[in-house]
């Protein structure tokens, strides 16, 4: 039996919870013509969102998801949109002939065969107005298509730490929005201070020219019930309250949750009690002390004296006030206040509703191990 809770990628509904609100939202607003922007911290499922609604949408659209985290360039975006739409389904095994040659050449470029049999372009541009004038050869190819296309681009927000383009490219990529009846654009990032500057600043390109979600952690309640629903189909016994506990103490932040719990479900025999998990939980967390061996030389002693008094507290409501400063051993409120606000920037913390918190739940445990 395959393991239901997934780490990475998307199967189908039976093993993605709930999202029954925001997936509406979604397709109500791609059948609208209207484009969405949606923001979610990293690891709590938006691109596992996208692609649930890509397989409700699949036979009315073609739909095209590209990741453009880690590009650095305007050459590299049109080229991470190219491979997307190569990936498609608008080059099904029929039309993949002459319909690639010609979308190829429309770029300017050639392709090559990658290892999983797919076909895919290196597409590198040195000069901005040939790369600009590839990318709206792109959207045009999109335009006019015969089926509608839904464009995803997740971690939108990458785009703006571009040198020296942004103002250029935000306004190009507007003008080219606008121009499209055929295309429905899904923007998503997980930078909040940077999707907020870009689509509600009233003197850039793309102000409020989209509905705007926010995804939060799933209900508690129904994240519990799904859980507890795939440990009965796979015949395997889990306590209800410890099922409660780790919701708790993992924020309902999904990759989270789902790590946590594909490793219950592999084990020939799960916990009955927190004092159980605890014992195995341990093992699972000091492995992952490889990728936090480097993090004090990240930041200052002040700053990582902060994080771990973050990692004991859980969560803190007030940084800045008299309680949290006995316990981190602060006397200067500015102090806290300079190094809440390098470590928001670095995102090992992060503002979660009313409350402050690591960023990085597997931190906050390994820390709190550690103390």
């Amino acid at each position: 039996m395959m393991n239901p809770f997934l780490l990475k990628g998307y199967v189908g509904p039976e093993y993605f919870c709930d999202r029954e609100i925001e997936t509406k939202n979604i397709i109500d607003s791609i059948k609208n013509q209207q484009d969405i922007t949606i923001y979610a911290y990293r690891r709590l499922g938006k691109s596992a969102l996208i692609q649930h609604i890509s397989s409700q949408l699949s036979r009315d659209y073609h739909f095209i998801y590209a990741d453009i985290w880690g590009t650095n360039s305007l050459s590299e975006l049109t080229r991470e949109l190219a491979n997307a739409v190569i990936r498609s389904t608008i080059f099904s095994q029929r039309s993949i002939g002459n319909k690639l040659k010609d979308f190829i050449k429309s770029l300017g470029t050639s392709f090559s065969i990658s290892p999983d049999g797919r076909p895919s372009i290196d597409l590198m541009y040195h000069d901005r107005n040939t790369t600009f004038r590839g990318l709206e050869e792109l959207m045009f190819f999109l335009e006019h298509q015969e089926k509608p296309v839904v464009l995803a681009i997740d971690e939108f927000q990458e785009i703006k730490k571009y040198d020296s383009v942004q103002v250029p490219l935000e306004a190009t990529l507007r003008k080219l929005t606008q121009q499209s009846q055929n295309i429905r654009f899904i923007y998503s990032g997980s930078e909040f201070h940077l999707i907020n500057e870009m689509f509600n600043t009233y003197n850039r390109p793309f102000y409020q020219s989209t509905r705007m979600m926010q995804l939060n952690s799933i209900d508690h309640d129904t994240y519990k019930k799904f859980i507890l629903s795939h440990f009965k189909k796979g015949k395997k016994e889990m306590s209800h309250e410890l099922v409660d506990q780790i919701l708790d103490s993992t924020y309902r932040h999904t990759y989270y949750v789902q790590a946590i719990f594909n490793h219950l479900f592999g084990l020939s025999k799960q916990p009955k009690d927190w004092a159980g998990f605890e014992s195995i939980y341990y093992e699972f967390i000091m492995e992952k002390g490889v990728f936090y061996s480097e993090l004090p030389d990240r930041m200052t002693p002040q700053q990582f004296v902060i994080t771990k008094a973050f990692a004991k507290a859980g969560k803190v409501t007030n940084p800045q006030g008299n309680e949290f400063l006995k316990k981190v051993g602060f006397t200067n409120s500015s102090s806290m206040r300079r190094g809440v606000q390098a470590l928001l920037k670095k995102q090992i913390i992060i503002k979660d509703g009313s409350f402050y918190r690591l960023y990085d739940v597997f931190l906050e445990h390994y820390l709190k191990f550690n103390s």
